[in-house]
């Protein structure tokens, strides 16, 4: 059951990267990070944008997420969106998002990382297209996660990307913005 559950949310979450609409430009000259959350239940499409953040303020809002609650509340709704944390780099681009899924016993996290990407276009005679891609990876290592926060808001991506690619992969695709979602 609790399977059948993470893989129904994390074809969702695939969905989904959390992101706002930004499809002309994907990085701007802000040196800023600011964070969205999706409450479980809300519509794919939605999140409460919560402005401007740090690592301190961040991280205290993680380990204050009514995580337990809100996945209890997922499983109410399971075709709506699952508890989902958002941070963005305005100044390069790249997102990183902390869902959760189970049950009060068993859970887990599932985290995405989302970032420019250039895709090469048919038989790579053309220009190639700047995309976002989104990389999905699981874990029920908290500290980890907390750890990839602090790396994240540090901006040190090769470890970032080093770190989170040693986690179970969950799957990887162009990304899409919840603007693009009905």
């Amino acid at each position: 059951m609790v399977i059948r559950i993470q893989v129904l949310i994390a074809l969702i979450v695939m969905l989904v990267s959390c992101s706002t609409n930004n499809k002309d430009r994907m990085t701007t000259e802000q040196d800023k990070f600011t964070w969205n959350v999706q409450f479980a239940g809300y519509n794919h499409n939605q999140a409460n944008e919560k402005g401007e953040t740090n690592y301190k303020e961040f991280i205290n809002e993680f380990d204050s997420f009514p995580w337990l609650d809100q996945i209890e509340k997922a499983t109410q709704f399971p075709e709506k969106s699952a508890p989902t944390i958002s941070i963005k780099d305005l100044k390069s681009g790249k997102d990183f998002w902390i869902s959760m899924s189970g049950d009060r016993n068993n859970h887990g996290y599932i985290i995405g990382y989302v970032y420019p990407k250039e895709k090469k276009r048919f038989l790579g005679f053309s220009k190639p297209k700047q995309i976002r891609w989104l990389e999905m990876r699981l874990t029920e290592d908290k500290q980890a996660v907390q750890e990839l926060i602090k790396t994240f808001f540090d901006r040190r991506y090769n470890k970032f990307e080093f770190e989170i690619r040693k986690l179970e992969d969950f799957g990887q695709m162009e990304s899409l913005d919840l603007h693009d979602i009905d």
